[in-house]
């Protein structure tokens, strides 16, 4: 299940853990440690929304995105949390 997590992450360009949900046809509270795994590796980068948050009009599983890391960015990554 991990793999199809970073499968789909690697396709899109941003997603949200609703959006993520659907996708895989699982529930938000099951991906939420996958993600957060591999945020721990620094694998999976998640960022505030994208319309700017703060307004209380979504969700806030909609507010939080995850998007996959390149190896550049990944370095970068790595490097700050030396």
């Amino acid at each position: 299940m991990l793999n199809r997590l970073r499968d789909i992450l690697q396709s899109r360009a941003v997603l949200s853990l609703s959006e993520l949900s659907a996708l895989m046809q699982v529930p938000p509270s099951a991906l939420e440690p996958m993600l957060a795994l591999w945020i721990r590796k620094g694998r999976v980068r998640a960022s505030g929304a994208a319309c700017g948050g703060g307004c209380g009009g979504c969700s806030s599983s909609d507010c939080r995105l995850y998007q996959w890391q390149d190896e550049a960015a990944r370095a970068v990554f790595v490097l700050k949390q030396a």
